[in-house]
């Protein structure tokens, strides 16, 4: 197969389905313009398959280093670019760096998985990128790829539909353009005097446990979260984000760095302990039953997701009721929803981002439209009732109470 060229001289808006020989109108190509990234050139080509396999997009472009990534993404101002992490001459993690500083533009990291290229990944998504795909094999077997064939379309599609903005800064703000549903007059935070949020307590006072459910921008607005959990003894938290297998622990780690609680990947049989967080390993679910210990499970996906937000909320809403404080962060789709409902009907209390603070306000309208928030809060504001929530209490002991699990 040869080599598709890209010519310089295509103009980004290029015209279809008619020409003025015909007499038939020119129609605009509606279809998102996507520059792939990646030192390979068969990954390229299959990276191109599987990408215009979806009638509603297109490759404008390739790049093989992070070099000709910078000039492809200026010249051409594609509406995704999918990066390569690891490239000779100049890696993906630079050139993420310049565009998202200079022009910046969605990115979707697709990416083999080492220890190394995980942390650069993670890093990338703190520069804005909107998600990661793991390449289904480090070995240079880009066939089978194919498996990650849904995955790519879907996240590719997903940033597609995020606007990503330069601020004074110089880094990235991203939001998601379409307007949010309305949520019901008393499921708006009360102002108070000074501007802030009127903030939730928990019902029965301070919860047991912190449950946090995120996808796409989650990992930047958990850091956020965390490190403002203060320097005391602080209920167990439990984490699910969207990412990919084998990232999470590397995710947990990042976490642990610049949080004050004790961040860990989730092991099965673990038991939940104050001042500690505990992360859903990646393409596993993850449950805490009545006893307090962590279930971690290889269940089918649920919303295509694995793991997913509505299994842990669900486990949540079963075995502690009035005693949970749940989260449902950015991220596309509706994972968490009627998990988060399950939880407030047990009596829990379930807080939901905003749209303005959020990078794309699927899973926190989701719960708002089914009714689950009792507030809608910004990132500041969550951050301020993250440090309402010190427990003035001892914590349980490493080892406690195992037996149990």
């Amino acid at each position: 197969m040869e080599r598709p060229v890209y010519h310089p001289a295509t103009p980004a808006l290029r015209l279809s389905a008619g020409s003025a020989s015909s007499g038939r109108p020119l129609v605009p190509d509606q279809r998102t313009r996507v520059l792939v990234v990646d030192d390979s050139y068969f990954m390229q080509r299959r990276l191109t398959e599987i990408i215009q396999s979806a009638a509603d997009l297109r490759v404008v472009g390739y790049a093989d280093n992070g070099a000709e990534a910078i000039r492809l993404a200026e010249s051409l101002a594609p509406d995704v670019i999918t990066m390569d992490i690891n490239m000779a001459k100049f890696d993906g993690l630079h050139a993420i760096d310049y565009i998202m500083r200079s022009n910046p533009r969605p990115i979707v990291i697709i990416s083999s998985y080492t220890r190394q290229g995980s942390r650069a990944a993670l890093y990338g998504l703190e520069m804005g990128v909107i998600d990661i795909v793991e390449k289904p094999s480090s070995g240079g077997v880009a066939l089978d790829i194919a498996d990650c064939t849904a995955e790519i379309i879907s996240k590719v599609r997903t940033a597609a539909r995020v606007r990503v903005v330069r601020t004074l800064r110089g880094s990235v703000a991203s939001s998601a353009p379409t307007p949010a549903p309305a949520p019901a007059a008393n499921e708006l935070s009360s102002g108070l005097p000074g501007g802030a949020a009127r903030l939730l307590t928990p019902a029965g006072g301070l919860p047991g446990i912190i449950a946090l459910g995120a996808s796409t921008g989650g990992p930047v607005v958990l850091q956020e979260l965390l490190r403002a959990v203060p320097n005391e003894f602080f209920p167990p938290v439990i984490i699910v984000q969207h990412l990919p297998e084998k990232f999470t622990r590397e995710f947990a780690a990042q976490l642990d760095a610049v949080s004050s609680l004790e961040v860990m990947e989730a092991q099965d049989g673990q038991l939940l302990r104050s001042g500690c967080a505990y992360v859903a390993p990646g393409g596993r679910h993850l449950e805490v039953n009545s006893q307090g210990c962590l279930v971690v499970t290889d269940a089918p996906p649920v919303h295509h997701c694995k793991p997913a937000v509505d299994v842990l909320f669900h486990s949540l809403a079963r075995n502690f009721g009035p005693r949970t404080l749940a989260f449902v962060l950015t991220g596309m789709g509706e994972d968490g929803a009627a998990g988060a409902l399950a939880i407030r009907q047990a009596g829990g209390s379930v807080v939901a981002q905003d749209e303005a603070s959020s990078v794309v306000f699927g899973m926190p309208a989701a719960a708002i439209q089914l009714g689950a928030a009792h507030q809608i809060l910004s990132l500041e504001n969550l951050k301020l009732l993250v440090k309402r929530l010190a427990q003035p209490a001892v914590a349980v002991p490493a080892g406690a109470a195992a037996a149990n699990c």
